[in-house]
């Protein structure tokens, strides 16, 4: 229920983390209705991302916390950067 964010080039540390309150899966149409308002991103982009898929996903997050100084991800988690995801 908590994803670990982790912050790529350059900043290569994890910032904080995030509550995941739920997990929505519909076709691209009904995600884009639903998180336009608060996707941080541009339809054009996010039609690009779910081109030809039949099914889109989205994560409602619930509460978030930044970390007031970032964690190494190979000292603090024992665990090499991903290149999309891993877990902890």
């Amino acid at each position: 229920k908590t994803v670990v964010v982790y912050a790529s080039s350059p900043v290569q540390q994890v910032i904080g983390e995030f509550e995941i309150d739920d997990i929505f899966s519909f076709n691209p149409d009904a995600i884009w209705k639903m998180t336009k308002e608060y996707s941080g991103i541009s339809k054009s982009f996010f039609y690009e991302y779910f081109a030809d898929r039949d099914i889109a996903h989205a994560i409602k997050i619930k509460k978030t916390k930044r970390y007031s100084k970032p964690l190494c991800i190979r000292e603090d988690f024992k665990v090499v950067p991903p290149q999309s995801y891993v877990y902890l």
